[in-house]
């Protein structure tokens, strides 16, 4: 099978991209399929990466294909399905609407394979980068049932709530961020030129000076010659924790410290919880078995020492006991998750009390963003406040000691 480059236009925009034929005339043929009106078709000597589909878009261009897209493009495909289009059909549609980019190049080329008699599941694994085991089981086992419609809006449902979850806890995070790095850059402009005039008036007075004041000037002095240490340092210490919580020890015990923290740790157990049930949830209602459900919702929590925990309370129900006695001592998993597994258990209805666990703390995370927004916003007042204040008054004392001595 041969490689070939072409260049072409659809729908008014211009196409790109590399299809595999068994020669030149067959190429032609698959493009014209495509509704692609061919400008250029030469020989291409680089080995295709998606030969399994037939067609290979490569996906350039600076526009990247986003999480949110692949959400978009789930309940896009849901309802046209639930509307009663076939699932070519739905994707040649899905596909005009979006604009020239690798994600109009991903749902074309997801579109000739199903017209080429692949299997949807088969053509979405060929991109495992937007698509993971999770999305290709519930996939999968919706075309072998029959009900990919359902199947699809489960997944557009679960990744819907997990991106919301997240917002509200990016939401949480930046509010304390900008404010640290408003007070950074306040301190750095007084230190860089405010606290050197200051430093430059007080030698000509040829006084003592007082303690704080000292203080203030020795900082200011270190930092003004030591600064490119200082942020090389910052940036060494910066990226040695990047690398070690890319480890699997680091990763797991930064995850296990996260959930320690005062306040914060509570909110992200909540968090990961809730993603862990939501997706349980979803799995076990998608035919999926108890064992594979939670092993894989584990994964997907966010936090490794959790998803270590189902692992360990996993292999002990391989053993036969139930996974409700298997988290019975577990650290972390709190007691609503375990009663409502245990309930689910003796009802045969786990995963419909999953999708409660998930609705109860998904409510919870927005109770606690509220709570930790009106706590952090005037304490990073306060404490911005404070820290100025001090540097302010410490430059201060001298002249008012100058000029109480005078009176």
């Amino acid at each position: 099978m041969a490689s070939f480059q072409y260049t072409g236009t659809r729908e008014g925009r211009s196409f790109s991209g590399v299809i595999e034929a068994d020669d030149r005339r067959q190429a032609i043929t698959l493009l014209a399929r495509q509704g692609v009106q061919l400008q250029e078709l030469a020989d291409h000597t680089e080995e295709s990466s998606g030969s399994g589909s037939g067609l290979s878009l490569r996906l350039g261009g600076s526009k990247k294909i986003k999480p949110r897209d692949i959400t978009i493009l789930t309940r896009q495909l849901a309802t046209l399905l639930e509307a009663g289009f076939p699932l070519a059909r739905a994707l040649e549609f899905v596909s005009r609407q979006e604009s020239t980019g690798p994600m109009s190049e991903m749902v074309s080329d997801l579109s000739a394979s199903i017209q080429q008699g692949q299997d949807f599941s088969s053509a979405l694994s060929e991109y495992p980068k937007y698509f993971g085991n999770i999305f290709l089981s519930m996939v999968r086992a919706g075309e072998t049932g029959g009900i990919l419609d359902a199947m699809l809006v489960r997944l557009a449902e679960m990744r819907e709530a997990d991106e919301a979850l997240a917002d509200r806890f990016k939401s949480a995070m930046t509010y304390p961020a900008l404010m640290m790095g408003a007070m950074v850059i306040a301190l750095g402009v007084m230190f860089a030129y405010v606290v050197p005039q200051f430093a430059t008036m007080f030698e000509d007075m040829g006084r003592a000076l007082p303690g704080p004041t000292q203080i203030l000037l020795n900082v200011g002095d270190f930092a003004s010659t030591w600064w490119p240490a200082v942020v090389a340092g910052v940036v060494v210490a910066g990226a040695g924790f990047k690398a070690w919580v890319k480890t699997e020890s680091g990763a797991f015990q930064w995850d296990r410290t996260r959930l320690e923290m005062p306040v914060l740790g509570n909110f992200m157990a909540q968090f990961a919880i809730a993603r862990l049930a939501r997706t349980a949830g979803t799995l076990l209602e998608s035919g999926v078995n108890l064992i594979d459900a939670f092993a894989s919702a584990g994964d997907v929590s966010g936090n490794r020492y959790i998803s270590h925990i189902m692992q360990r309370a996993l292999a002990d129900v391989r053993h036969g006991k139930p996974l409700a006695v298997a988290l019975a001592d577990a650290p972390v998993i709190p007691s609503l998750l375990r009663e409502m597994i245990a309930l689910g258990e003796e009802s045969g209805q786990v995963g419909p009390m999953m999708k409660r666990v998930a609705e109860v703390y998904d409510r919870q995370t927005r109770e606690t963003v509220s709570g930790i927004t009106s706590i952090i916003e005037p304490f990073m007042v306060l404490f911005m406040g404070g820290v100025v204040g001090m540097v302010v008054i410490a430059l201060l004392l001298p002249i008012f000691e100058m000029s109480t001595g005078g009176v």
